[in-house]
């Protein structure tokens, strides 16, 4: 756990809450360059960000294999009977949901984490920087 002044904290906590909204992270990394309890909540929401793409892009690769090859008829339609029938394609959505809702259950811990003062990196995802200060 970081340890910052009390003045940073007590007048950058709603900064560093925004820091866990999206790409709203980028307002407090490159409004607050000198409060160092945002910068770094600010870091935090974006390597948060930065995986929830990825998981977004990756998601949608995998369901687009998915599709073509469990999906397709020989007919060369995309009518099929995946969505007729609990199927491959239907799992991987699962996982990918549950993926989203990973990184938003991260998002809930960061605001709690930036609203109360805390500079405690994220469960799981907090080593891994791929934005630093």
């Amino acid at each position: 756990m970081a340890e910052f002044e009390k003045k940073d904290v007590d007048s950058g906590k709603g900064m560093a809450v925004l820091s866990y909204i999206g790409i709203l992270a980028l307002i407090p990394y490159f409004a607050e360059k000198k409060n160092g309890y945002v910068r770094y909540h600010a870091v935090q929401g974006i390597n948060l960000l930065i995986i929830y793409a990825g998981v977004i892009i990756l998601g949608a690769i995998i369901n687009a294999i998915v599709q073509a090859i469990f999906c397709s008829t020989p007919y060369g339609s995309w009518y099929s009977s995946c969505w007729l029938t609990f199927g491959v394609d239907d799992v991987v959505s699962i996982i990918v949901n549950l993926a989203y809702l990973a990184v938003g259950i991260l998002a809930i811990i960061g605001i709690v984490y930036a609203a109360t003062g805390k500079a405690k990196a994220l469960p799981i995802i907090g080593k891994i920087k791929f934005i630093k200060k």
